[in-house]
């Protein structure tokens, strides 16, 4: 490890004691059973306690420092992505019109569905600064699920994000992080229908939708809140 690498790692545990909205549990760290509350050993199946009474005691530190790796990666992603937004409008602004092309070659915006590519033009992209703005609170604040179809797409970015950033310093984050991740932060991954080429189409497809117990997906519905939840008045 050099020295780089060591003090980016020490920087990324520091920060990530800011991120309190997700717990180091639900990041991927294995507790000891006597560290439980009773409610929440009460929840558990007989075989989760055995399992967890399993695990040695290396292997529970080193889930608890890949957890806190992975809560200052998460940190730093989400400041990264606004930061990223905020240079994606300003080069939207110089623009007499937008192109797929363009979007390809931004920083945030390319990692939304490609279809709608030529629609991402500043106003879009301010809607969705203020979603993902929204979203990097609830890192804080406590988390809940997306209000919206544009922030399930936002938590899709701030992945993408935390890819990165593990590729580029090489940080050991537990196997499978992602996918725990997505499951702990989505509701679902029906979004992720707006991204497969063979679904082409599929947000006008009203019957298809109500089969499938979708939210409407069609790019006018990106910010509409869903059920019980709500969006920043700047969105509407």
């Amino acid at each position: 490890m050099t020295p780089e690498h060591e003090n980016y790692v020490e920087y990324l545990i520091h920060v990530g004691e800011e991120l309190t909205g997700i717990s180091l549990e639900q990041l991927g760290y294995k507790p000891r059973p006597e560290d439980l509350s009773d409610d929440e050993r009460n929840d558990l199946e007989s075989w989760d306690l055995e399992w967890m009474e399993s695990v040695t005691p290396e292997q529970r530190d080193k889930s608890l420092f890949q957890a806190k790796l992975l809560a200052g990666a998460l940190w730093e992603a989400s400041a990264v992505l606004i930061d990223q937004l905020f240079e994606d409008i300003a080069e939207l602004r110089g623009l007499d019109e937008v192109t797929r092309q363009d979007i390809a070659g931004s920083f945030v915006l390319s990692g939304l569905p490609p279809r709608h590519a030529e629609k991402y033009d500043v106003r879009f992209a301010q809607k969705f600064l203020v979603i993902a703005t929204d979203m990097a609170g609830a890192l804080v604040r406590g988390w809940t699920h997306p209000s919206c179809v544009a922030q399930e797409l936002a938590v899709r970015c701030l992945l993408d994000q935390v890819e990165v950033i593990q590729d580029l310093y090489r940080l050991d984050l537990a196997d499978g992080w992602r996918g725990r991740l997505e499951e702990r932060m989505l509701e679902d991954t029906d979004s992720e229908m707006l991204y497969q080429n063979a679904m082409d189409g599929f947000e006008g497809d009203v019957e298809l939708n109500m089969q499938l117990g979708l939210a409407p997906m069609e790019l006018k519905d990106w910010f509409e809140p869903f059920n019980d939840s709500y969006v920043p008045a700047f969105v509407h």
